[in-house]
């Protein structure tokens, strides 16, 4: 679900590039900015690349499990998804020729996330199977904090602005059963049974 959110928002945001600016397709990449070993990712060179950074729980969405009984007397549980955040960078990964290059397509992306920062159905009907709504944030981080991430990236840095993506279902969809739960056979009530006592009487008076 990770890949189809992010794919889809490159996908969204490449047509944008395309229809407002004329740009080539494929100039936005869903990539890493380097390898494992420190080299530069070929197919994020001169691109605008979205790339992911971390991946945290959604505390505001609580998640929780439904339970009942089916048609055979099992008790099935059906528990919901979790609710992710996906932290992701949006970078102008340019060579320094085309410095000034880097910095309008980074501004070209920014306002496309300005615009469209609610994804859902109604809007976008093309959304993969599994995603229903996705929000965008942009996230401010301090100069030491920036400086501590594009070291873990493992680059020197480059135009760039974060965004948190929420939120994104994990898991979920499956019914768990348990054996048949044993069911105490049910008392008659009081109103029952008096009326029982009842019937009695009056069948006794009678003889």
């Amino acid at each position: 679900m990770i890949y189809k959110a992010l794919n889809f928002l490159t996908s969204c945001l490449n047509a944008y590039m395309q229809r407002k600016y004329g740009a080539i397709d494929g100039c936005v990449v869903l990539s890493r900015l380097v390898e494992n070993d420190g080299t530069s990712t070929e197919e994020a060179t001169n691109k605008l690349v979205l790339s992911l950074i971390n991946v945290e729980k959604d505390t505001l969405v609580q998640p929780f499990s439904s339970s009942g009984y089916n048609t055979s007397g099992q008790c099935s549980i059906s528990a919901n998804p979790i609710y992710m955040n996906l932290h992701i960078i949006l970078a102008a990964n340019y060579n320094g020729r085309n410095y000034t290059e880097a910095l309008k397509i980074l501004s070209r992306g920014m306002s496309f996330f300005q615009d469209y920062s609610v994804f859902d159905r109604q809007s976008n009907p093309e959304m993969p199977e599994g995603l229903e709504k996705l929000i965008v944030d942009v996230e401010n981080i301090k100069i030491q904090e920036m400086n501590n991430l594009w070291s873990t990236i493992g680059t020197k840095y480059v135009p760039s602005v974060l965004y948190k993506v929420r939120t994104v279902a994990l898991g979920g969809g499956y019914v768990s059963a348990t054996p048949a739960a044993i069911r105490s056979q049910e008392s008659p009530s009081i109103s029952t049974k008096n009326e029982q006592d009842k019937e009695d009487e009056d069948t006794g008076d009678k003889a």
